[in-house]
């Protein structure tokens, strides 16, 4: 139940932000994903980021049946903290007004979660190389991604920050997609397999 709910409200998540961004005609490649909380629709956009923030704290929970490893609890506990930050930026995104949005240091509260996320990303690291080669070849490579995406942020300007900011997301999304739908099979493919053996 828990991975399923992770896994509909990470796809939910891009959804529901085309939608906003759509709607708002805004430009994907300029517009800093803080600013949709400030357009029409913008309920969407928060309720976008509390959903997102969900499918973290459920993905954690679903994780504590699958223990694998020192790091594990470690790594969950990450991942409630990102879901945590997540739904904070969602209340911080709706009650700031426009101005204080565009200030230089408006997306701070976004660098958290991307430090929270990191972190819970390579802790998780050996034990899903455990669970499946392929889902620990998969995730490494979403890491490897978003370490290399680091750097970037020195030379990102005003008129390309959105873009930065939802190829950041994308690989989020796509990770927790991805954990979310291998472990889902992953259990399934344990459950139906137990009758056999007794």
């Amino acid at each position: 139940m828990w991975l399923k709910f992770a896994l509909v409200g990470s796809l939910l998540t891009p959804l529901l932000h085309v939608i906003v961004l759509i709607v708002n005609g805004q430009d994907p490649i300029a517009t800093p994903i803080s600013q949709l909380s400030q357009f029409k629709l913008a309920y969407l956009h928060t309720l976008e980021l509390t959903i997102f923030g969900c499918a973290h704290v459920a993905l954690a929970i679903a994780l504590n049946g699958l223990d694998h490893g020192r790091l594990w609890p470690y790594a969950r506990g990450l991942l409630v903290g990102s879901g945590a930050a997540l739904i904070y930026i969602a209340w911080y995104f709706v009650s700031n007004d426009q101005a204080t949005l565009t200030a230089a240091n408006a997306n701070d509260p976004l660098w958290i979660v991307a430090s929270l996320t990191g972190t819970a990303i390579g802790t998780l690291q050996p034990g899903l190389s455990r669970l499946s080669p392929r889902l620990g070849l998969f995730s490494a490579m979403c890491l490897g991604i978003w370490i290399l995406l680091v750097p970037l942020t020195f030379f990102v300007n005003a008129s390309w920050l959105g873009a930065y900011e939802r190829i950041v997301g994308a690989i989020y999304v796509i990770w927790m997609v991805g954990v979310s739908a291998k472990l889902l099979l992953l259990t399934r493919d344990s459950a139906t397999s137990t009758p056999a053996e007794t």
